[in-house]
């Protein structure tokens, strides 16, 4: 009985573990469900980002290493028939990258090769054209497609006349009479492209440098060569300057004078104010090297007496003005002081003027400018600071005269008249009508000299020498003008 009981048990927990087993198996199979759900999405999942990490990696390759013409012609191709199917292809190949890096040195060696096979042409024309000028120049091309940079060998070529190449960098003698080497070893498909292009434009250029070369020939033959004139000398200068003793007149002779120096064909009056000539003014002229010719001219005593202000600097000019008419048949007379500044432009333009010349002078009284008024590119007037009634308001330093149109009025002088010098000089040059006047200095638009004024130094105290004898003081004192 209590095996039966036992077997009854047994029985109904079979039962029961059969239906709790028929319970789960419904259960399972919802869990299977469940389970291949989040499958698909991880496969899902892990697709989309292998497809990203390929397609960087394959734009990554792209960026690095660009596919060479034929390459891109079979992408086309290949595009049109199948595209998709290469493209996955291509994208999902675990060996895409590294056969790309393949077929880009395959595709190298085939450029190079090629461009070693048109050298090759190209030497073989120049060598039927002979020593010819188109022959050389198709051999310089071609060595120039095929000369690679940095780690590679130099292409070297010869042709029947003998000539070398123009580029060269190896030691090895020439090879024989049209032949042609080239080791190239490159890695950048860009430049075998380059190469090719240089190598096929030779080409094409020495078919046709016989036939141009021949035009040009005949062409010339029909010209006129330009003949070569050397040119005279431009017409001559004459500067003067007035001079005074003072303790700038050095200093103010030195750097007029090495302005002059820049100047062609100039004799340069320097006349000082004083009874004798000065040795340290000979001295300057002579150290400085610019054509000089150095007179003295004293202002009147009665001049020097009054207590008005005084006519610097007119008896100076009007010594180089006599100077002038016993010496100078042709040229331009310009009175330039030692304490203006002049760009050295200012005297190849005056060269050439007709009769008179004017044009700005800068720092000159309040106005800050002395120049003629143009108008319609015609003088049409005079801008000066101080005007004092006179016809021709201008600086000393603002105008020149042609030494012919001088000789022709034998009485033109500059009067002993302060402040009306300039005006009393083109007075005496009359008849001058304003259409008669050359505009100088981009007519009158530009400034090129300046009245620029030296700050006024007291004369240097006596040297002691008792206390400085031998030394070099002794020597700079004897340097030193003294009023």
């Amino acid at each position: 009985m209590k095996g039966g009981g036992a077997y009854i048990n047994i029985g109904s927990s079979s039962s029961s573990i059969n239906s709790s087993v028929s319970g789960s198996g419904s259960g399972s199979g919802n869990g299977s469900k469940m389970t291949l759900g989040k499958s698909v999405k991880m496969y899902l999942t892990i697709f989309i980002a292998t497809t990203c990490i390929y397609m960087v990696l394959y734009q990554y390759h792209m960026s690095r290493e660009p596919f060479s013409p034929s390459e891109i012609g079979k992408h086309q191709e290949k595009s049109s028939s199948s595209s998709s199917s290469y493209i996955a292809s291509y994208l999902w190949s675990p060996m895409s990258l590294l056969m790309a890096n393949n077929s880009t040195s395959n595709n190298a060696t085939t450029t190079t090769t090629a461009a070693t096979a048109a050298t090759t042409t190209v030497s073989n024309v120049a060598e039927v054209q002979g020593s010819s000028f188109g022959s050389i120049q198709s051999v310089s091309l071609a060595a120039a497609a095929t000369r690679p940079t940095q780690t590679s060998s130099s292409a070297s070529a010869s042709v029947g006349g003998g000539h070398k190449p123009a580029t060269s960098t190896s030691t090895t003698p020439p090879p024989p009479p049209a032949t042609v080497t080239s080791t190239t070893t490159t890695t950048r498909t860009t430049r075998a492209k380059k190469a090719t292009a240089n190598a096929a434009k030779a080409l094409a250029t020495s078919t046709s440098m016989s036939q141009a070369q021949a035009q040009y020939q005949l062409d010339a033959a029909h010209k006129t060569r330009p003949t070569f004139v050397a040119a005279s000398e431009p017409p001559p200068l004459y500067i003067i300057t007035p001079t005074y003793r003072r303790p700038e007149q050095l200093a103010e002779l030195t750097r007029l004078g090495y302005t002059l120096k820049h100047v062609a064909n100039l004799l340069w009056l320097v006349i000082e104010d004083a009874n004798k000539t000065n040795p340290l003014v000979a001295h300057t002229l002579d150290r400085i090297g610019v054509p000089y010719e150095y007179m003295v001219a004293p202002m009147p005593e009665k001049y020097k007496q009054t207590k008005k202000a005084k006519p610097r600097g007119v008896s100076n000019r009007n010594r180089g003005l006599e100077y002038l008419r016993q010496h100078a048949t042709e040229g331009v007379l310009y009175f330039a002081d030692d304490d203006n500044t002049y760009d050295i432009s200012i005297f190849e333009q005056m060269r050439y003027i007709s009769k008179v010349g004017m044009w700005p002078v800068g720092l000159v009284t309040k106005t800050g400018v002395s120049s003629p008024i143009i108008r319609n590119g015609k003088l049409d007037g005079y801008y000066d600071g101080w005007i004092g009634g006179r016809k021709y308001p201008v600086d000393m330093a603002g105008f020149a005269v042609n030494i012919k149109f001088l000789r022709q009025r034998p009485h033109a002088q500059m009067p002993f008249k302060p402040g009306y010098e300039e005006d009393g000089f083109l007075r005496s040059l009359a008849p001058l009508a304003n259409d008669e006047i050359d505009l100088l200095a981009d007519e009158c638009r530009d400034i090129l000299t300046w009245h620029t004024q030296t700050k006024k130094n007291p004369p240097a105290q006596a040297l002691n020498k008792t206390r400085y004898s031998n030394t070099n003081l002794e020597h700079i004192d004897k340097l030193l003008v003294r009023p």
